[in-house]
Parts: C-alpha cells; structure tokens; sequence
C-alpha cells in the first residue's frame, strides 16, 4: 500500500466511512469533503493523520490541508478507496438557509477552483512568451518549420481564455442546483457564437460583462431550471424544463443580465483603480493586511473574476501583486519562528512547508505553522500590509495570473519593485513576528481550526 493510499484509508474512516461522505473534491493544497453528518467525523483525528497539515470546517464542509501535490495523489487515492468521484461538491440549496457573504464567496470560489490547473497553464505559457520576447530570444521573425514562434505561444496560452465563459457559466448553473451543461448554454450565449456574430447583429457587444457576467448567467439558469424541474410533471420534465429554461432564462440573460453584468463589471473595475489610485499605499496596506484571512477560510478564489475582469478592461490587474504579498508576509513570519524555536520537530515543518511558499502556495504554512501559534499569523499579515503598501505605491500590476510568490515576478510589469515588495513582506514578517513571540505549546492544542456557522 502505498503513503497515499494509507493516508486516504485513515481520513476516510476518520471522516466516519464510506457511507459518511456525500461528496469530494480536490483543489490544488485541499481535499475537501461534504461528510452527511457533521458530528460523525473526528476532525481532532484526521488532524493527527500523517501528512494532514490543518483541518478546517467551513459551514458543513470539510477541508482537510495536505499541501500541493500530495493533495491530488491522496484525493485519488480516496477514489479508489471509496469508489466515489473527486470532483467539485454538489451546492447548499439556496433555499435551506439564507446565504451570507462567506457563503457566496464559498459558492464563487467553487466555481473557479476546478478551472485552476488550465488558468496556472495559460498564465505560466504568457510568462514564457513574455520572458523570451524581453530576452530578444524570440521575435516577430522567429519561425519554427515556417511557423511563428509567437503565434504559437499565443495559441497555446489564449485559446483557454475565449472558453472561460463557458467554463464558468457550467460551473456556476452547478453550484446554483441546475445541470452543468445549462450554465455552459449561458456562457456560450454571452459569446454570441464563435464570431460573436449573433450578438453584434442584435447590435450587442460579445463578451460583455466577461467572467462576472458569465458566473450571474450561469447561477441563474442553474436555479431556474431548478424551479421549473420543481413544478414539471415527470412525463414531460426531460424534454419541457431544459427548453422553458432556455427560452425564459436565455431572454433574460441577454436582455437583463447581460447589460447588468456589464455594468458591475465595469463598477469594479472603476473601483478598484479608485482604491488603489486614491487610496495608494493605505489601500494597498489595508488589502494585503486583510488577504491571509480568505486564504485560511478557502474561498480566496473568489476574487478570480475580479483579477480577469481588471485584466480584460486595463490590461493588468494591480490587486493581484498586491495581495501576493500575503504569501511573502507568511515566508517572513515562518523564518522568525525557525530561528526563535528550540522545537526540532517544528523547525522540519517549516523547512518543508517554506519553499512552496516562496512560491506562492501559503497553507501548508498557515496551518502547519503560523495559524496553529495564532501571533505568528497576526505577524504575517503586518508583514502582508507593508509589502502591499509597496507594490500598491509603485503601481505594480499582473498582466496574467496564475502563480504567486516569486514566481508572479515573470508576469508583472515592474518587476524590480515587485521583488521590492516580497523583500519588504519578509523583513517587516520577521520582525513583527519576532516581536510578538509566540506559545509553542498551542501547537500541540491547535487540533482543527473551525470556521463553520
């Protein structure tokens, strides 16, 4: 048996067995589980399962932090064991209860997370094309066989984009309670075809309203169909719903979303260059400062939209760099506790968990340290804030996204003052987190970290 397969055997008996678990899905450091009964999962235990570095409970959820890499291999590995897709949870019906800000962020960032392996693809592929037509090693000239290096490039790396729409629409209409493929019709329609042509001929402007438009469209004709399901006699519901919801919810999508999403869209785009352009270095402070909470609840995804909305309407998304620094104030904040502690085991689980978050990747840190001694993670989050300050001061932004950390260096447009600001996150992590010392003893009493109602 192997390390994942043991490790996926012991969380699910922990989780209370087979029979216990609704559904499961895997994001990059996560699994994370809808038990059906809460109170039948040792959430002390799985903390205590080798290689868990935190468990939180966010509403009836599960999430179970095993860390980039391992978190794909155990999720599959509690496939086989259990005989259950991995895939993204089935959605809270709206209806159960009224839903509260963390709640849509939660739903938000359900809808963006299993798209996140293709946006790391295109964003990694943009850095690579702008790398080299920087270095000059490539140019518009540059042909391999007859083809265009460039063009290539921008093939590999664009192509995914024009389906963000679709993707997202399937997803939302998912989370919302209706079929996937619903959604997709809505983010298909927002498209107006391959061309655009359908719309441009009802003098309409394809794609407006980008991904928020798409997530409202898709949410919506997933509840509708779900409503309309509700009421529809079963000998007709197969063939009925889906063309009710096509028809009533398509009008509405294209003559009341569609200019509604592309109103918000363009508020938020004003409103974050207002922040940030009027705010300047308080903005930034107050954004990197607060970002680390998100992170630890899971539903920092949320925020995905927003970044591609800035990125379509200005070219770059400055918030991106900003709230980068989170993971920078996390790499501060761990370093001063590798050198205060005298506790050899914690020292090893710093040494593990600080270079992917070097690269961006901050739970293993939060919750395998900063988190678990509580001053530490108040440490990086002021070491976040003056990072912020920085990168917001210099007016750094993100072209693509993707990655984070240092990595994030190979999409901005300033990367000397990027790099500036991660040296800052670091210095001000350290000794902010340095000053406020902290009790090695709470990590043996941090067993699992609870966030639910």
């Amino acid at each position: 048996m192997s390390r994942e397969e043991k490790i996926a055997r012991e969380l699910v008996e922990k989780l209370g067995g087979r029979e216990n678990i609704a559904a499961m899905e895997c994001c990059m450091t996560r699994l994370r589980v809808d038990p059906r009964d809460l109170s039948k999962a040792d959430q002390k235990a799985l903390k205590k399962v080798e290689g868990v570095k935190g468990v939180v409970q966010t509403g009836g959820q599960i999430q179970i932090i095993l860390g980039p890499g391992l978190a794909q291999k155990v999720a599959e590995a509690a496939a086989g064991a259990t005989g259950m897709a991995v895939r993204a949870a089935p959605p809270v019906p709206v209806e159960s209860a009224r839903m509260g800000s963390k709640d849509l962020l939660r739903k938000i960032a359900n809808v963006f997370v299993p798209l996140i392996p293709g946006i790391i693809a295109v964003g990694m592929m943009t850095a690579l094309n702008n790398v080299l037509q920087k270095a000059n090693i490539i140019t518009a000239e540059t042909t391999i066989a007859g083809y265009s290096v460039i063009a290539i490039l921008n093939l590999l790396g664009g192509t995914f984009l024009g389906l963000l729409s679709i993707l997202v629409g399937q997803n939302a209409a998912r989370e919302w309670g209706g079929p996937p493929v619903i959604g997709a019709v809505g983010g298909a329609i927002l498209l107006g075809g391959g061309s655009g042509a359908a719309l441009t001929a009802l003098n309409m402007v394809p794609g407006r309203g980008g991904l928020i438009g798409a997530l409202i469209a898709g949410a919506f004709l997933g509840w509708l169909y779900r409503q309309i399901q509700r009421v529809m006699p079963e000998t007709i519901n197969i063939i009925v719903t889906p063309f009710l919801t096509l028809l009533v919810g398509g009008l509405i999508v294209v003559f009341v979303l569609q200019p509604v999403g592309g109103a918000l869209s363009t508020w938020i785009t004003n409103a974050a260059t207002w922040l940030i352009n009027v705010g300047g270095p308080v903005a930034g402070f107050l954004l990197a400062g607060t970002f680390l909470p998100l992170v630890m609840l899971g539903i920092h995804q949320g925020l995905t939209p927003i970044h591609v909305q800035l990125i379509e309407s200005l070219g770059k998304t400055p918030l991106l760099p900003i709230l980068a620094m989170a993971g920078a104030g996390q790499v501060g904040a761990a370093l001063a506790v590798y050198f205060k502690t005298r506790d050899a085991d914690l020292k090893r689980v710093i040494l593990a968990a600080l270079p992917v978050g070097i690269l961006g990747i901050g739970e293993p840190l939060i919750y395998g340290v900063t988190l678990p001694l509580f001053r530490p993670f108040i440490g990086a989050c002021i070491g976040a804030a003056f990072g912020g300050a920085v990168i917001a001061t210099a007016g750094v932004g993100a072209l693509a996204m993707g990655v984070s950390g240092v990595l994030l260096a190979l999409l901005v447009d300033k990367v000397g003052m990027y790099f500036l600001g991660i040296i800052v996150s670091y210095i001000a992590g350290f000794i902010a987190t340095w000053l406020l010392g902290f009790d090695e003893s709470r990590m043996s009493e941090a067993e699992a970290f609870n966030f639910g109602d």
